[in-house]
């Protein structure tokens, strides 16, 4: 068997290595936009226990901009687990992806700064949109295109994930275009929505084993 990589083809080893090191970098910096204001440093408990409860909304904010984090860390994890190697193409698709998810907390900051205007929740609601999108639109490039996908990849594990990528996206425009008003709705929406999208389906590594 000729395992020659043609001109341009690159391992996909090295993407799955800067995906790991950029969502750690990301979702550490999540945690930074968390802090207490207007408070000196040797405030009593009286003083600090409303202060903390007073910022539920920059903790709802840091926990779904965390777990939507780990959705397209899994994501895209899986996807990769699916596909042999990678073209110039393909990786300039990543850099595109990875682009948006550095800016996640950028979005986050705007959101905890500025929760009282409407760009604010619609910028970050677009953040979290785009890098639904380019992870989708990886999928559409590399499984439209034989020599990037092993043969045990059947036609209906293909369209399986282009659906399952296909309705974080949709999803995640939608609550945008209607919550962008309100940052603690928009919030509320994605919270509830997440946890749909970590349970099994049929993405699971198990599932393109089984085809090998």
């Amino acid at each position: 068997m000729n395992t020659r990589v043609k001109p341009f083809e690159l391992g996909k080893n090295r993407i799955e290595a800067l995906s790991d090191g950029i969502f750690a970098i990301v979702m550490t910096l999540l945690v930074l936009e968390l802090r207490v204001s207007d408070l000196p440093q040797h405030a009593s408990n009286v003083e600090l226990a409303p202060a903390l409860l007073e910022m539920w909304p920059e903790f709802l904010s840091y926990a779904v901009s965390f777990v939507a984090l780990g959705i397209y860390w899994v994501a895209h994890h899986y996807m990769y687990h699916a596909i042999k190697h990678a073209d110039r193409r393909l990786l300039w698709l990543n850099i595109l992806f990875f682009m948006f998810v550095s800016l996640l907390p950028y979005s986050a900051s705007l959101i905890n700064s500025f929760g009282e205007t409407q760009i604010a929740p619609l910028f970050f609601g677009a953040n979290l949109t785009l890098i639904g999108w380019t992870l989708y639109f990886q999928w559409v490039y590399a499984s439209s295109n034989p020599d990037l996908i092993p043969d045990f990849v059947t036609r209906e594990y293909s369209d399986s994930v282009r659906f399952r990528f296909l309705i974080i996206p949709v999803i995640a425009t939608i609550t945008m275009l209607v919550c962008f008003w309100s940052v603690e709705i928009l919030l509320i929406v994605y919270a509830l929505l997440l946890p749909f999208y970590t349970l099994p389906g049929r993405l699971a590594p198990k599932t393109v084993s089984e085809k090998i």
